[in-house]
């Protein structure tokens, strides 16, 4: 995939969303591997989707407070049954979920 390197939004069935810059993916086994990623807990859109495509495109919404992201993780690998959803971050979209991170 064209992703590779550069920060995506994963939303997996099981394991929720995650944030982080994509290292690898296996089509085969659904597995994809972030390096420096987040976990998205609770967040909040800037328009009124709630749609993962909006943080992606957009960012968190502020106050970047409002938002529950988990820690910070090296590597992080997810597989998930096929339906897995893999969406490139704009740099300043990731940038917003490493601040919330922070804050929290």
């Amino acid at each position: 995939t064209g992703l590779i390197g550069k920060p995506v939004i994963v939303r997996a069935n099981v394991a929720g969303v995650h944030c982080g810059v994509l290292e690898s993916f296996d089509p085969a086994t659904q597995t994809v591997v972030l390096t420096d990623a987040y976990r998205l807990w609770r967040v909040y859109t800037r328009d009124a989707s709630g749609s993962i495509s909006d943080i992606a495109a957009n960012g968190l919404k502020t106050p970047l407070t409002q938002h529950s992201i988990g820690s910070k993780l090296a590597r992080v690998a997810i597989t998930n049954p096929p339906g897995l959803e893999i969406a490139e971050a704009t740099d300043a979209a990731y940038a917003s979920i490493q601040e919330a991170s922070a804050k929290a």
